[in-house]
């Protein structure tokens, strides 16, 4: 108790400064996570240029974690960091400048909630991140665009829509390959897009360097976007078990988003949405955690993605955490979700677009030559609550820097 009350009286991003230098650096007798999702003893964590070096004696300057915890960066495979309002009319009425200012606010809060790494999932435009300082938001990698049917046939084909969306700077091509929460209850599982549509779309990103994400509840669109080669399943609430034993044999990731479904029966309940929503949603709520535990059964990677979409929602990713637990996982393999299985995703992308990108084996961990991503924590992040709260977090390390999220969230 001694230890916590120190570190909370003068945390490591204090001690350092909001922004500490770029060279070496350190944190000596903290706990770590280690592979399996749980911490062994305080040890020492080192990092030089931007990435981890372990093998380092301990320094003068270190900072002191006694009676702290250390995790990986967070990676938040899946929101919408430049949309500030839930339906698209309403998002329409801001002007372009006040949604940059809420853009950049809100990745400063994601920033300041640990997560040093994300995947927009559509309405970012690539160029919007130029102005906002690396050291004010995570490492983004974006879709650029929603790609549905009327998307594509606008475009005059998936080839053609695909092509533009890499055009236009996009990483990942998302694909809405079902229906959604406005679909009717019992309904809505229909393939949006035919086979070799998304074996079309697959190739062209693969030409390109990117992945292919696709929105799917379930049904034939899940089998067609795993034989295609799609590299994530987004939300995936009616997986059958042998989808997923064969998307865990074809490499692909689960990224649920749980609680954004939650969120919104809540506004459903405030009168904010029809009523007409409320079947499909307890539909949804009810079978999504049954997902989650057949995913884990069959060894199907499962990344945390939130969905967020709201200023409200921003900087609160974390949340998704303990709704990952709640659908069962144990706080280790959440832990895991948050960490390494959203790295591992964004880092094939990277490393198939040539960028500098870390090793499948290093990747969300705390290993020699991964990214100084991480962080350091006054509460066992396991404990729940515990790592959505902002008081546990105590710094945030992005590319071997020392931020304060206190800072951050001003």
């Amino acid at each position: 108790m001694e230890a916590e009350r120190q570190a909370r009286e003068a945390s490591p991003a204090e001690r350092a400064g909001t922004a500490a230098r770029v060279g070496a650096g350190g944190v000596r007798a903290i706990r770590v996570l280690d592979a399996r999702g749980g911490f062994g003893a305080p040890r020492r964590v080192g990092w030089r240029d931007g990435v981890f070096a372990l093998d380092g004696l301990p320094q003068a300057d270190d900072l002191d974690g006694s009676g702290l915890w250390l995790i990986p960066g967070l990676v938040d495979a899946h929101l919408h960091a430049s949309w500030h309002a839930f339906g698209a009319s309403e998002r329409e009425e801001l002007d372009a400048a006040r949604t940059r200012e809420l853009t950049a606010a809100g990745l400063r809060r994601t920033l300041a909630a640990g997560f040093t790494s994300a995947r927009d999932a559509g309405g970012l435009d690539p160029a919007e991140l130029s102005g906002i300082p690396e050291t004010e938001r995570p490492r983004i990698q974006c879709a650029v665009t929603l790609i549905d049917r009327t998307v594509a046939d606008a475009a005059g084909g998936i080839g053609r829509a695909v092509e533009q969306a890499l055009a236009a700077g996009a990483r990942w091509v998302k694909l809405v390959a079902t229906g959604g929460v406005a679909t009717a209850g019992g309904s809505g599982l229909d393939p949006v897009f035919t086979a070799a549509e998304m074996r079309a779309a697959v190739r062209l990103a693969e030409g390109a360097g990117a992945g292919v994400m696709v929105h799917a509840w379930g049904g034939e669109a899940i089998d067609d976007a795993v034989e295609a080669g799609a590299m994530s399943l987004e939300h995936g609430i009616f997986l059958t078990d042998a989808q997923a034993e064969r998307a865990a044999e074809r490499g692909v990731t689960l990224v649920p988003t749980l609680r954004i479904y939650r969120l919104v029966r809540r506004m459903i309940d405030r009168g904010e949405l029809p009523a007409t929503l409320r079947a499909r949603l307890d539909e949804a709520t009810g079978a999504h955690p049954r997902a989650v535990q057949r995913a884990r059964d069959a060894g199907l990677s499962i990344a945390l993605g939130t969905d967020s979409g709201t200023p409200q929602q921003h900087g609160s990713n974390a949340r998704e955490f303990d709704a990952l637990v709640s659908a069962g996982l144990t706080p280790g393999e959440a832990l895991l979700a948050a960490t390494r299985s959203g790295a591992e995703l964004l880092g094939r992308v990277a490393m198939r677009s040539g960028a500098p990108a870390p090793s499948p084996a290093s990747a969300g961990t705390v290993v020699d030559g991964a990214p100084a991503d991480a962080v350091i924590l006054r509460r066992d992040p396991r404990l729940p609550g515990a790592l959505a709260d902002p008081d546990a977090i105590a710094a945030v390390v992005l590319a071997g820097r020392v931020l304060d999220p206190a800072v951050l969230r001003t």
